[in-house]
C-alpha cells in the first residue's frame, strides 16, 4: 500500500492469500471449505463458472442437479456458498468543491456468520482507484464482526478539471480468495462546483516576526513556540489579526492554521478576557 499502485496491490494481496491457502488464485473459490472431493469435482466440472453469491441464490434441489449429486451435497455446497464473504457496496458523490469529491460508501455484509470459519473478525480493504486503474486514491481497513451488518465510510479524493470518465470502488478479503468486488462510478455527469475566484495563491514574501503583533502578552506566550511566522501565516496576518472580515483558510496539517485562528479569536475577545483564555486556545480546550 505504500506506493498505492492498485493493480500491484491486489495481485500481490492475491499471491499472499493463495500461499497461505495453498491453492491457485484462478481456483474456484469454494475449495477454500472442506467441502468432499467429489462435490469439489463435480463443482468444477459442471458449475466452475458461478460465483459463490450465484450458487448463494439456488435451492437445494437445484444445486443438487447442478452439480450432478443428491441433495444433501447440494446442502453443504449452499451453507458454505452463504458463508463465503461477501458484501455489497453502494455510493453517493457529494462535491465539496471544484477539486475534492466526497465519497460516502455503504459496505453491506451478505453472507452468514460462522465462528469456526470466521472467528471474531472478518477483514478486508476498501479503496477507491483512478480511472486507469493504477493509483490508489483513498483506502481504509475494514472489519466485520458477528453483529456488525453495515459499515460507513467516508473518502475525499482529488478530482482535476475535468473530471475523469469514472473511478473505481474497490473491495477485497483480507483473508479469503475470490472474495472481491468493484463498482464503477461514472463521473461524466457530474456537476462539480465552479473554482472561487477569490482564492489567493502562496505569495514569496519575506516572514513576520513575533514584534508584528505589537502585544507583549502575545509575544510572551508564542516565543518559547516560534520566532518568526511562517509564510502562510504572514500572509493572512493582517486580515487575522487586524481586519474584522471573515477569512477562510485552507492549507495541509501542521501549516500553523490554529496559530491563525487563536489570534482571529484574540482580536474579537482580547478586551474582555486574560492571559488564562490564551493559554486555553492553545491547549485545545476550546
Amino acid at each position: 500500500m505504500t506506493r498505492k499502485l492498485a493493480n500491484p496491490t491486489a495481485v500481490l494481496m492475491a499471491v499472499s492469500k493463495a500461499i497461505e491457502k495453498r491453492m491457485w488464485p484462478f481456483e474456484n473459490p469454494m475449495k477454500q471449505f472442506q467441502l468432499s472431493r467429489e462435490l469439489l469435482h463435480n463443482l468444477g466440472e459442471y458449475a466452475d463458472e458461478l460465483s459463490p453469491a450465484e450458487l448463494a441464490s439456488m435451492n437445494v434441489e437445484d444445486l443438487g442437479r447442478l452439480i450432478h449429486l443428491n441433495t444433501k451435497h447440494g446442502a453443504a455446497l449452499l451453507a458454505a456458498a452463504r458463508q463465503f464473504p461477501s458484501a455489497s457496496v453502494t455510493y453517493k458523490l457529494r462535491p465539496l468543491s471544484s477539486e475534492l469529491l466526497r465519497i460516502d460508501i455503504q459496505v453491506i455484509r451478505m453472507f452468514e456468520w460462522n465462528a469456526k470459519l470466521h472467528g471474531n473478525l472478518e477483514p478486508f480493504w476498501l479503496w477507491v482507484e483512478d480511472h486507469a486503474g493504477e493509483n490508489i486514491l483513498q483506502w481504509a481497513h475494514l472489519q466485520f464482526k458477528p453483529g456488525t451488518t453495515v459499515l460507513d465510510m467516508e473518502f475525499i479524493v482529488q478530482v482535476r478539471s475535468p473530471p475523469p470518465p469514472s473511478l473505481t470502488i474497490r473491495l477485497l478479503s483480507d483473508r479469503w480468495l475470490g472474495a472481491e468486488d468493484e463498482v464503477f462510478v461514472p463521473l461524466g455527469k457530474l456537476n462539480m462546483p465552479s473554482p472561487s475566484m477569490t482564492r489567493t495563491s502562496a505569495l514569496d514574501i519575506p516572514f513576520l516576526p513575533l514584534p508584528a503583533l505589537h502585544d507583549p502578552l502575545l509575544e510572551s506566550l508564542y516565543e518559547g513556540q516560534f520566532r518568526v511566522f511562517n509564510g502562510i501565516q504572514t500572509q493572512c496576518f493582517w486580515a487575522a489579526h487586524n481586519s474584522p472580515q471573515h477569512i477562510l483558510l485552507s492549507a495541509p496539517n501542521s501549516c500553523g492554521k490554529s496559530v491563525v485562528g487563536q489570534l482571529a479569536i484574540w482580536y474579537v475577545l482580547a478586551p474582555s478576557y486574560s492571559r488564562t483564555f490564551l493559554k486555553s486556545l492553545q491547549a485545545g480546550s476550546h
